[in-house]
C-alpha cells in the first residue's frame, strides 16, 4: 500500500495536495480524527474510500 501512496503522491502537484487537504478541512469528521492522532489536514498526502471507509494517509516526517 505504502509504495501505491507514494506513486500518487509523486504524480500530485501542489495544487492537487492544497485541493485534496482543503477538502479534508471541510470534514469536521476526518480533522477530529486527525488530531486524535497529533496530526493535522496539512500532512494528508492521499484519501482512499472503499466500502464507505475513508483512509487519510498523512506525511508526518
Amino acid at each position: 500500500m505504502r509504495s501505491k501512496v507514494e506513486n500518487v503522491v509523486a504524480k500530485a502537484s501542489e495544487d492537487d495536495l492544497r485541493r485534496l487537504q482543503q477538502s479534508v478541512e471541510a470534514s469536521p469528521e476526518a480533522v477530529s480524527a486527525l488530531k486524535a492522532k497529533g496530526l493535522s489536514s496539512s500532512q494528508v498526502v492521499a484519501v482512499n474510500l472503499t466500502n464507505g471507509i475513508l483512509t487519510l494517509f498523512a506525511k508526518t516526517a
